[in-house]
């Protein structure tokens, strides 16, 4: 029971339980207080008065032997006390009363429980319940009881005195559980929705520009929907940081490659108008190679834009890869027979890949660029395949510079090189190896790269399977050295 709804539902039980169970607990108290209150006043004022009338009425009875004198006893004990007093034997019959009450009607209701009417001026009756004062003999046995009552005694005054009292401790008892349950759901408020006022606060922040803006992660599990929350906003957070650092980035880099072509293009240009150098074979291909570069960038950045946004059109069929690796390799075997670099193609026939056939030969043929580009004469490039599961595992490997360790983690990057002059020799637009990582997961696979200075790089890409090869048709396959 850790996910927000379910906190809030139990927080909310426990208040409530614990109001109704405090404001049941103080009213049973006050009622039962009130009660005896009530039952008290309906009875007699216990004190010296009913203990005076007490010790009258049991000489009385002593000195008569009897009840003979009860009559006189009790008009006496009702100038005293200045209450209206009658006597019960011990069956609850009406022994004698007082001249205010000589009119009245006392019927028994039951034990210890006496109904008294008043037929005189207005109509009133009284339910008297109470066990009374006792008489005693001269052994001390109980020989009846006596009650007096207020002259003025009415059910409707004790009631309302009685229902009053009760009426205001209830009162004072809501009022007092309403502080505790506002008390109780303020710390509950605090609680939960202190999160997510801090999360308002951070995206506000956010908003006016402030991309470190973070918030603390308090989390009581993993179903917990404010920890979750939290952690997702801080993700976002940080998904928005980078992707503002590679705006920035972006731009840098591309006014960065644009610079270099468009400045020797500019100082070409400039030194034919000036008649400073001739449009020679040499200046042409110079501006020809510059131009070549200018669109080799736009191209590649278009490209690079549409993969990224998943725009990228695609026209994904069976493809043998041993033909689309033949086919990347024939672009490189020139340039690399003239570097002295040895070109191997080790991919078994059988191998069919569900790829595009262009993006597959483009990805290709950028990861044999590179690794051309970075492989000293006498070195080797080399193209393998195999199965892994319901997937091929292509590996394209060189034995050239190799990259740091330091470097491996971007090389996937846009506009990211090793070599921090990005000079021309060193590389091209520094997006081959990104468009490379787009094409691939565009069609479902993925990409990695491992490489050891001075030992070469080895990047490995796989794509799906379309058709599972037999045991024949996968073969070991044969080395085609190029």
């Amino acid at each position: 029971m850790r996910s927000l709804r379910a906190r809030l539902l139990a927080a909310t039980a426990a208040v409530l339980a614990a109001v109704l169970t405090a404001l049941a607990l103080f009213s049973a108290r006050v009622t039962r207080i009130e009660f005896h209150r009530f039952e008290d006043v309906l009875v007699t004022e216990r004190g010296e008065t009913l203990v005076s009338i007490q010790q009258l009425l049991e000489a009385a009875y002593r000195a008569g032997g009897g009840w003979t004198g009860a009559p006189s006893a009790v008009e006496r004990a009702a100038s005293l006390s200045q209450k209206d007093v009658f006597v019960v034997d011990r069956q609850d019959v009406v022994i004698a009363r007082s001249a205010g009450i000589a009119h009245a009607g006392i019927t028994t209701e039951g034990p210890s429980t006496f109904r008294i009417e008043w037929h005189d001026g207005p109509p009133r009756q009284l339910l008297l319940r109470a066990p009374g004062m006792p008489i005693r003999d001269d052994g001390g046995r109980s020989v009846g009881r006596f009650y007096a009552i207020p002259r003025d005694a009415s059910p409707a005054r004790p009631r309302r005195d009685y229902a009053g009292a009760v009426n205001r401790w209830l009162a004072s008892a809501a009022a007092a559980a309403g502080i505790l349950a506002l008390f109780l759901i303020a710390a509950l408020a605090r609680r939960l929705f202190g999160p997510i006022e801090s999360l308002t606060d951070a995206a506000l922040r956010m908003e006016a520009g402030d991309r470190t803006a973070r918030v603390p992660v308090v989390s009581s599990g993993p179903e917990d929907e404010l920890g979750r929350l939290a952690r997702s906003f801080n993700a976002m957070a940080d998904a928005i940081a980078r992707q503002e650092t590679l705006r920035r980035n972006l731009v840098s880099d591309v006014a960065h490659e644009l610079r270099t072509p468009l400045t020797s293009l500019r100082a070409q240009l400039e030194s034919l108008q000036d008649g400073i150098a001739a449009p020679d074979a040499r200046m042409i291909d110079s501006l020809h190679e510059d131009a070549r570069l200018l669109e080799r960038l736009v191209d590649d950045l278009q490209e690079l834009a549409l993969a990224e946004a998943g725009q990228l059109t695609l026209h994904p069929g069976a493809v043998p890869l041993d033909e689309a690796a033949d086919r990347a390799a024939s672009a490189v075997r020139a340039p690399a027979r003239e570097n002295s670099i040895e070109f191997v193609v080790e991919v078994p026939s059988g191998l069919v890949v569900l790829a595009d056939r262009d993006r597959l030969g483009q990805i290709l043929a950028n990861l044999l660029g590179n690794a051309l580009a970075h492989t000293p004469a006498g070195g080797r490039i080399r193209i393998s395949a195999r199965m892994r599961g319901e997937e091929i595992e292509t590996v394209v490997s060189d034995t050239g510079s190799g990259i740091e360790a330091r470097h491996l983690p971007h090389v996937f990057d846009r506009f990211y090189r090793t070599d921090p002059s990005r000079a021309r020799e060193t590389g091209g637009t520094g997006l081959g190896l990104a468009i490379v990582r787009q094409l691939v997961e565009a069609q479902g696979g993925a990409v990695r790269a491992a490489s050891e200075p001075g030992r070469g790089t080895v990047i490995t890409f796989t794509l799906p399977a379309a058709v599972m090869p037999s045991a024949a048709d996968g073969g070991d396959g044969a080395s085609r050295p190029s």
